[in-house]
């Protein structure tokens, strides 16, 4: 039986919550298995799998790393030194060194220095709550750990269940990441690529013969969902990423309805964010619409870009110096507010201009008429 996420935190909270050491799920979401096709439970692994669109688990194997997990022998007084260190990066002990350190300085807490900066028997149950809901290997480290006045300590079990998921999570992360079209170790993210029924590893050449390039056929026709269904976007290479990508979207204009092209998960989601233009193609791919480029425009989340890259801005009659940080957003009625913050003043100094919607047309204009090479 499929399981929601939702549904697979509560199963797994229901299986563990009377134990040592209860298990969650509310960590995980859709962006999870962009990194790996598997949670941990314990040092069990769990397949997350993409179903009508939706990630889900299997019940059964809920239950099982559930039951495994409640089943383990953790005495929480049999207590060990955690070993907690700062040095070797993407380990347990050494997120758990980073939570804790982060917790004591912003709770203002003695922080962790050298014996005796915290009171003997202090609890990691007493940090902030933000910090002891952390999940490694879908468990809470920090509320099972406790101060000795010399070093932190923990469950010898627990610190064993997650040496070993450590294990399981390097054994795994070597399979993810090996195209699974000619077996070539994969080593970068890049070709990590979503799909329809989960992720898929793709080197760029196994990419390039399981897609071919889009070449505009569908420029100037209006995008609709039957037609999106009905030809999936992935026969097709994103037409953004430098690398031979397999894409996943329909991406179209939202201001005008019409297509632009095939985008893999990360080209497509960029699209609606701060600085899409600045990519290279970028602009170019905005202009597969052919209302944007026969208009001059390009829709309302990309104006204030064009501001902050064209607009000239008279310099604050109190500041010589060069800006610290300036911001620019734009506003429904079409305007672009630009702010300022200079904060080599005492006080801070900060002001903000608005450049007024028929200025910003006249810069989207501009900006488009250069792109493209022509004239007004």
């Amino acid at each position: 039986m499929w399981l929601s996420l939702q549904a697979a935190h509560q199963r797994l909270a229901d299986l563990t919550h009377h134990t040592a050491v209860p298990a969650y799920l509310d960590h995980v979401n859709r962006y999870t298995f962009a990194a790996a096709s598997h949670v941990l439970i314990g040092d069990t692994a769990v397949p997350g799998y993409k179903y009508r669109q939706q990630w889900r688990f299997l019940d059964r194997d809920i239950q099982k790393a559930g039951k495994r997990l409640a089943g383990l022998a953790i005495d929480p007084g049999d207590l060990v030194d955690a070993g907690l260190e700062a040095g070797e990066p993407h380990t347990w002990r050494s997120r758990v060194w980073q939570w804790i350190s982060q917790a004591t300085y912003e709770s203002e807490l003695p922080q962790m220095q050298g014996p005796g900066v915290l009171s003997k028997d202090f609890a990691g149950q007493q940090l902030p709550e933000a910090f002891t809901r952390r999940t490694i290997a879908s468990t809470r480290p920090l509320p099972l750990m406790v101060w000795s006045g010399k070093e932190w300590l923990v469950p010898r079990a627990y610190a064993a269940v997650l040496d070993r998921a450590e294990e399981v999570e390097a054994g795994l992360a070597a399979q993810d990441d090996v195209c699974s079209g000619c077996g070539t170790p994969a080593g970068r993210e890049q070709w990590r690529s979503s799909s329809a029924s989960g992720f898929v590893v793709l080197c760029p050449s196994c990419a390039a013969q399981a897609s071919r390039p889009y070449t505009g056929h569908l420029r100037g026709r209006q995008y609709t969902k039957g037609f999106a269904r009905r030809s999936p976007a992935e026969v097709f290479l994103c037409r953004m990423c430098p690398e031979p990508r397999r894409a996943l979207y329909w991406d179209h204009c939202h201001s005008h309805g019409l297509f632009r092209g095939p985008l893999c998960v990360k080209c497509n989601n960029s699209e609606g964010a701060h600085g899409f233009i600045d990519r290279p193609g970028g602009v170019e791919h905005l202009l597969q619409c052919t209302d944007c480029r026969a208009q001059r425009t390009l829709p309302l989340q990309h104006h204030a870009d064009i501001v902050r890259r064209l607009a000239v801005f008279e310099p604050h009659a109190a500041c010589t110096h060069e800006l610290s940080w300036r911001w620019f957003y734009a506003e429904d009625d079409g305007s672009v507010v630009a702010r300022f913050r200079c904060y080599q003043h005492q006080p801070e100094l900060a002001w903000s201009v608005t450049v007024p919607s028929d200025g910003v047309k006249l810069l989207v204009r501009r900006f488009i008429d250069e792109a493209i090479g022509s004239g007004p």
